[in-house]
């Protein structure tokens, strides 16, 4: 009986620690200094530098996770213009990390940083509405224009088989030849506002 008991302990003992290296693997004397010095380059009001904080927090980069800081930090960026954070803040919107769901934040931000040319928001808002299509011309006619604003910017990533796929499906769902001109005129209008915002580009904040 001790023997089973003093087993028992041991293997508690061995399954308590593995759990603590894990939750530890990021928080490394090397990660914890680079959080540090994001953390003191986004309080000066380095853009990037408020991205990478934020990420930090998101996933456990050399602090504790901590989904609220990620989207608080993300914010400050994306309210300056920086791309990949209003990104990141409109899927943060659309899943419910560390925010309520809010699928008109979520297309709004979204929206923000797929007209700096951010490709993987374009598809983000092609599937947001061709999701659940039903037949609704309206949806319809924004999952056509952003998938194909995707498409057209994203040549080589609209070849991957998911990519690829939803496309399709997309381009399989059409009614008639009236549906497919208002589809095409809105992508028109994305075209263009696209074109417009990206002069004007300046914190896409590269890759993370």
């Amino acid at each position: 009986m001790n023997t089973c008991l003093s087993l028992f302990r041991s293997l508690a003992l061995l399954a308590l620690l593995l759990f603590a290296t894990a939750a530890c693997a990021q928080q490394t004397p090397a990660t914890e200094r680079t959080f540090q010095q994001y953390k003191a380059e986004a309080e000066k009001g380095d853009l990037d530098a408020m991205h990478k904080l934020g990420w930090a927090y998101e996933h456990g980069a050399g602090t504790n996770r901590n989904n609220a800081e990620a989207v608080r930090w993300y914010r400050k960026a994306a309210e300056a213009g920086h791309a990949i954070s209003q990104e990141e803040l409109g899927q943060a919107y659309l899943h419910g990390d560390g925010v309520a769901v809010d699928q008109k934040e979520a297309v709004k931000w979204l929206e923000m940083a797929a007209l700096q040319g951010r490709g993987s928001a374009q598809f983000a808002l092609a599937e947001y509405y061709g999701g659940d299509l039903r037949f609704v011309t309206t949806k319809y006619i924004e999952a056509y224009a952003w998938a194909h604003l995707f498409a057209k910017n994203q040549p080589k990533e609209a070849k991957g088989t998911r990519h690829e796929t939803f496309l399709k499906s997309i381009d399989n769902q059409l009614v008639d030849k009236l549906m497919l001109a208002d589809a095409q005129k809105r992508l028109t209008e994305l075209e263009k506002l696209l074109a417009a915002n990206m002069p004007a580009k300046k914190h896409d904040g590269g890759k993370k």
